[in-house]
């Protein structure tokens, strides 16, 4: 971005304008060259302008200051130390974080000074003003009218637009964050394209030592003079900086993040107008991942000491969650997984809990599941054991979960921020369960549908952010012993309905004929012919490949049967694959195996029981046959993203539906209960639909099943 594409003021004034965020922050951060004359200056001006100066240094950028030699003690050290006669000082010697520029120059700008000084990014001079009598001023003797003093910025852009800054303001934290400053800005540009000359050639003057009055010092010139003085001005730095990062903490914008997309950062401004704690409920394949390790990202960097907790529902996902947070370089002191498929994991939890309390490991990041999570092991350790001062980010990956009864221990009220993800965070038929994650998460949820995802486009890629999909229902009938044992079992529910309020027997025999009479629905046979017949179209289009068919327990070997006779290469993915990595798979684990080995199609089908459901990133899959399903929305929108997230080369997708065709009653009463399944069928039928490139065809194949 160029100077002209900024919006610019001509003059800005402490109180009245955010002087580094609207100004000094974007500036620098689109700028090559940078040129700064300051009366005074401190390394802790590097910390305020973090943004702004990682952007620069990014740019190729390079600096030039002059300024006076009083200096903050810490400062003179780094100076002498670079300069010293027997310095061997490179810049990898200060440990700073390249990659992670922003936060090393907020947290560590005294080595950041350092570190540009010593990689040729930062070139400064020490001016220091004559007497009257020819002498030079030195730090005692000297009167306020005779320091140097002046204050002048000149900064040239990628496009070699160039502009200048003058007026009240040194490069200090101090000026840039309490000071009642005002600074004039000067476009070369522009009708003051005169003030800008001026200003430039006042800065050449002094740097090439053409100023009559005012003699200039290299650094080692500098220090072999001994000009240089500490002053106790600069002893309310840190203080300055303290109050910045608050200042910023409160008047963030996620926005600002380039990395992130538009509704991310409205999520995140949302989590973080809510106190830090949010649920997001953002469709699967729209980044709920990236968006909350930029949550991550965020407190690591603002807070002092921060332990993550990131629990999901498998192993799996939390080594894929690792991975993901590793590629971000978020600069864990510790960063390990937790959980039953490490050996003695407890143990391990309350090192790292006494290690962050010691002050070895500020910033730990946690990966373990909602099982461990919630077990007595896990929560004793952590109320017991949490370090004074120590805040924790909790991050509740699929949290619908976590509103189950075995696993809400793990919502602990000492957990200070909190992020919930999940495409459908309400639990079916457990009211109880979905509000004690509203009392955990709070009731402003921030959401992106699958609708949304569908119609918006992404600016990076000019698609939208997931794969449009083509949905096709097939009907099946019930043969006729499966009618006849439905209508026996709708029989028996209906002799039982009016009891199940009153009748706590009655309704634990109720839920059992109704899952008894589901599973009929469930595992109809004539899906299976059905299946062959979609098989025999994939094939003959050339699309039995990123195909996932999910299955219920009951269907698995005849569908794997089905595959394995027409030569189809595939593996099952249930819950017994193992989650713990073994040599034989490479230091993978077995599931990670399989769905390494589907992504580079060496397996052309996955046959899917429940774990495919949920997190499992795989891109690549563009084909799902759905031979079982329930009503309930969490299992058929979590189904739906698996086959729609973009992938290069992935034009659309392809949903198949097998359903049964309406079943007729005998009596009034079963009618009436036929037809609210039947109502809850058409709410799922049609909820996949209404986002289908096809949704007319397919709606007409939806109506005439009523």
């Amino acid at each position: 971005m160029s100077f002209k594409d900024l919006p610019i003021k001509p003059c800005y004034e402490s109180g009245i304008d955010d002087i580094i965020e609207d100004y000094y922050v974007p500036v620098l951060g689109s700028a090559v060259h940078y040129d700064r004359i300051a009366g005074f200056f401190s390394s802790t001006s590097l910390a305020v302008a973090a943004r702004g100066i990682a952007d620069f240094i990014v740019n190729g950028g390079r600096m030039r200051l002059i300024t006076s030699p009083r200096l903050n003690e810490e400062d003179i050290e780094i100076l002498k130390k670079i300069v010293s006669d027997d310095s061997s000082l490179k810049p990898s010697d200060f440990g700073l974080d390249l990659d992670n520029l922003e936060n090393e120059f907020e947290k560590h700008h005294v080595k950041a000074l350092g570190w540009m000084l010593s990689s040729g990014l930062l070139e400064m001079k020490l001016a220091v003003v004559f007497n009257d009598d020819g002498s030079i001023c030195d730090n005692e003797t000297v009167s306020e009218k005779g320091l140097f003093h002046q204050k002048v910025g000149i900064l040239m852009d990628t496009e070699g637009n160039e502009l200048s800054f003058s007026g009240s303001i040194n490069e200090t934290a101090s000026a840039w964050v309490n000071n009642d400053e005002e600074f004039k800005v000067f476009k070369e540009w522009t009708d003051a394209r005169e003030y800008f000359e001026r200003d430039r050639k006042r800065f050449d003057e002094i740097w090439n030592g053409e100023r009559k009055n005012v003699k200039v010092y290299n650094l080692p010139s500098a220090i072999k003079s001994k000009i240089i003085h500490y002053s106790s001005d600069f002893d309310k730095e840190s203080i300055s900086l303290k109050k910045y990062r608050t200042i910023r903490l409160k008047s963030f914008d996620f926005k600002s993040d380039k990395k992130l997309f538009f509704y991310q950062a409205e999520a995140l401004n949302k989590w973080k107008a809510n106190n830090y704690k949010l649920l997001f409920e953002m469709a699967t394949g729209t980044g709920k991942t990236r968006t909350a390790i930029a949550g991550i990202k965020y407190l690591n960097q603002t807070r002092e000491r921060l332990i993550t907790i990131i629990t999901t529902p498998q192993n799996t996902l939390s080594k894929q969650w690792k991975d993901e947070v590793d590629v971000q370089n978020l600069s864990f002191d510790e960063s390990v997984i937790v959980d039953g498929s490490v050996s003695q994991w407890d143990g391990l939890l309350v090192k790292l809990l006494l290690k962050n309390g010691a002050g070895m490991a500020n910033h730990i990041c946690l990966y373990t599941t909602h099982n461990t999570a919630s077990s007595d092991k896990f929560t004793k350790a952590i109320q017991q054991n949490l370090p004074i001062g120590t805040d924790v980010l909790f991050v509740g990956d699929e949290t619908h979960w976590l509103g189950a009864r075995k696993f809400q221990q793990a919502l602990l009220p000492c957990y200070k921020y909190r992020i919930g993800l999940s495409a459908t965070p309400s639990r079916w038929f457990d009211d109880t369960g979905t509000a004690k994650l509203v009392e955990f998460y709070g009731s402003a949820n921030f959401e992106f549908t699958i609708t949304d995802a569908l119609t918006e486009y992404n600016p990076m890629t000019g698609k939208h952010f997931l794969v449009n999909y083509h949905y096709y229902i097939s009907k099946v009938k019930l043969d006729e012993d499966e009618t006849e044992q439905y209508k026996e079992i709708s029989a028996k529910i209906s002799k039982l309905w009016n009891l199940k309020d009153c009748n706590s027997d009655a309704t634990l025999t109720l839920e059992r004929l109704m899952e008894k009479r589901a599973n009929i629905i469930r595992n109809a046979s004539a899906k299976y012919n059905q299946l062959k017949v979609i098989l025999d179209k994939l094939q003959a289009k050339g699309r039995i490949e990123n195909l996932i068919i999910f299955v219920s327990p009951q269907q698995i070997g005849d569908v794997l049967n089905i595959l394995a006779s027409r030569g189809i290469i595939f593996h099952k993915l249930t819950e017994k694959e193992g989650t713990k990595a073994e040599k034989r798979f490479g230091n993978k684990s077995e599931r990670e195996q399989i769905i390494s080995k589907f992504k580079s199609r060496e397996y052309q089908v996955i046959v899917a029981i429940k774990c495919m459901d949920e997190g499992i990133d795989i891109p690549t899959a563009d084909v799902g046959i759905l031979m079982a399903s329930s009503t309930n929305p969490r299992e058929y929108i979590q189904r739906i993203g698996r086959i729609i997230r973009q992938s290069p080369n992935k034009l659309s997708a392809e949903l198949y539906d097998i359903c049964v065709d309406t079943i007729h009653s005998v009596d009034d009463d079963n009618v009436r209960l036929e037809r609210k399944i039947r109502e809850k069928e058409q709410i799922r039928l049609k909820e996949i639909a209404k986002n289908a490139i096809n949704s007319i065809d397919v709606l007409t194949v939806i109506n005439s099943l009523d």
